[in-house]
């Protein structure tokens, strides 16, 4: 695996312009794989799950109590499950309503958001519609929430869209003033890092597939 997460930061430093961060996603698989992602270098921990994080989380600070893992939450979130996960979170990726934010920021303490925008329009993906997006995020910044930036998930059936998805979400983000732009998975992150991303939510990229050994 470390030999993996090299070839992928070396991919990385030789086509992107900006610096890009992995968040390693270890959904389905034990604690262990945040362990050896650890090992590997990649701090960034992204789950999709709340009962998910708290598990690993707990069970990593009896393992392994001098983790400096990040988690990221990636997954859709209902605003119940907000209170369970508010103090393990370090960056909430998929924030896609008013209520949802409202919540988090009534939980935390200067919580990191990146606003779901769907690009695509696939109604099984979540996230704004990005005719939305900008007065969602200056609503938020108007109640001094710290809005980093975006993130969407590209068109798994075609890589031309998902390319084209891609950069109109950087362009976004440049538009209002946003640093952050997290997109691209294991089967198109290449395509990310050519539209500008700063994130990366890679899984079987760095652990393999989840039937392997």
């Amino acid at each position: 695996m470390a030999d993996r997460v090299g070839e992928l930061q070396a991919e990385i430093l030789s086509k992107s312009d900006n610096p890009v961060r992995i968040v390693a996603v270890t959904k389905g698989f034990g604690v262990q794989a945040v362990i050896a992602a650890n090992r590997a270098g990649v701090d960034d921990i992204g789950e999709n799950y709340a009962q998910e994080m708290v598990a690993k989380k707990e069970m990593l600070a009896n393992v392994n109590p001098d983790s400096k893992s990040r988690w990221h939450f990636i997954g859709n979130l209902q605003r119940n499950k907000v209170k369970k996960i508010s103090s393990h979170v370090f960056l909430w990726q998929s924030v896609n309503s008013i209520p949802l934010g409202e919540e988090i920021i009534k939980r935390c303490k200067e919580p990191q958001l990146l606003i779901q925008v769907n690009m695509t329009g696939a109604k099984n993906q979540g996230g704004l519609p990005p005719s939305e997006a900008p007065a969602f995020v200056e609503r938020l910044r108007g109640i001094d929430v710290n809005v980093l930036g975006l993130m969407t998930i590209g068109d798994h059936g075609d890589r031309e869209a998902t390319l084209k998805h891609f950069q109109n979400l950087r362009t976004m983000a440049n538009s209002l003033d946003l640093l952050e732009c997290s997109m691209g998975m294991s089967n198109d992150y290449d395509l990310a890092i050519e539209a500008g991303a700063t994130i990366l939510r890679l899984g079987t990229a760095i652990f393999g597939n989840r039937d392997e050994d």
